[in-house]
């Protein structure tokens, strides 16, 4: 099984510190991934963040793939129904030819209400513009020329002349929550984000429904908020804080994932599962285990782990990267048992 990062560039929203400073800091931490060994660096999206969460993906791995050699780039998520499909088809081949082919495409179809009022998308459009919005991109990869006449975009006669490395095209994923996106995306032969979420069986029978083998698709697990110190008190004196503010963020803006989330002090008594996926803080020892018993036999192809939430001190992200690395991972490969 492969160990991917899915981190947030953002401050903590009560500790705001200028944007220049914060990404500095946060590539330096990815280019630690990259030589740690991490599978990939997944960049999310999201606008008009009390914490500044980085609104923009494509860009950031653009300039990510010339500073690393080996580590995969993706979005998780790219927010694809607030955007022109021609040009993230363009902006997403230029970052698969910077970094030689290394470039995932995994996008998401539930935009939360305040971004949908803002860039004048209904909400109940977003699931169909998303879908739409893939094929056209799939033509720009794929076709010389092509003509496409759908419900939310038309375009007549265009010849996209940059193309991806990476051939027929990037990967695609789907980080498909519901069962109608799950389905869609299966029938699509799209691989799958949130992997072990409530639609993963939906998305596995839809599949094989559809004639597709699982074991040709790629799955990839929700992130996982992680910390490791010398002893789980430790880890959850560093951590307990930001995990919280992680959470906080979907609950303060209406997300049912963040439901039942206890408060500060709470938090490391209590079972809380973020979007399924427990917290995984402790000892190496600890943190090992419980992963090794919860991930040993588990569908999945990759663990997504979000090292660094809002207000996590830098030093403690990378120490706790660093540890994983070197005595986690290298029994993770051998996870994992397929669909």
């Amino acid at each position: 099984m492969d160990v991917g990062l899915g981190p947030t560039i953002r401050y903590h929203r009560d500790r705001p510190r200028p944007l220049a400073e914060l990404y500095d800091e946060f590539f330096g931490e990815f280019i630690l991934g990259d030589e740690l060994g991490y599978s990939h660096i997944w960049l999310p999206e999201h606008h008009f963040a009390y914490d500044a969460h980085n609104p923009s993906a494509l860009p950031i791995l653009a300039a990510l793939a010339r500073q690393t050699s080996r580590i995969r780039l993706g979005t998780y998520i790219l927010l694809l129904a607030f955007h022109n499909p021609i040009l993230v088809a363009e902006d997403a081949a230029v970052v698969d030819i910077l970094s030689h082919g290394r470039l995932d495409l995994a996008v998401g179809a539930g935009p939360m209400e305040q971004e949908c009022e803002v860039f004048g998308v209904p909400r109940k459009e977003t699931f169909g513009r998303t879908y739409e919005a893939l094929e056209v991109i799939q033509k720009c990869w794929t076709e010389e020329r092509f003509s496409h006449q759908g419900k939310y975009f038309q375009f007549n006669d265009v010849a996209v002349t940059t193309k991806p490395v990476q051939k027929p095209h990037p990967p695609i994923y789907m980080a498909a929550l519901g069962p109608q996106s799950a389905a869609r995306a299966a029938n699509r032969g799209y691989s799958l984000a949130m992997g072990l979420g409530p639609s993963h069986d939906v998305y596995v029978k839809a599949l094989r429904e559809a004639g597709r083998d699982p074991a040709d698709y790629q799955f990839v697990s929700g992130p996982i908020g992680i910390h490791l110190a010398d002893t789980t008190g430790q880890a959850w004196d560093e951590a307990e804080e930001a995990l919280h503010t992680w959470v906080s963020f979907y609950v303060d803006r209406g997300s049912p994932v963040g439901n039942g989330l206890p408060p500060v002090g709470e938090l490391r008594r209590k079972n809380f599962a973020f979007g399924g996926m427990p917290f995984m803080v402790g000892s190496v020892d600890e943190v090992g285990e419980n992963m090794r018993k919860m991930f040993r036999t588990a569908p999945l192809d990759e663990l997504v782990l979000y090292f660094h939430p809002p207000g996590m001190p830098t030093e403690a992200a990378r120490r706790a990267m660093t540890l994983f690395a070197e005595h986690i991972m290298p029994d993770a490969r051998d996870w994992g048992a397929g669909n």
